[in-house]
């Protein structure tokens, strides 16, 4: 029989150590490039 798909844990990522580390990661890189976009804005405006 086969088992109910919701039951299989997420595998890890391959790096960072989870997922949640991953995700952490990626806001915390927007949030630095849209810093970066606005002082280049700032600066040669």
């Amino acid at each position: 029989m086969l088992s109910d798909p919701r039951e299989m844990p997420d595998e890890p990522p391959p790096f960072l150590g989870t997922w949640r580390h991953i995700y952490a990661a990626v806001v915390v890189y927007l949030a630095l490039l849209i810093a970066l976009c606005y002082a280049f804005t700032r600066a040669f405006s």
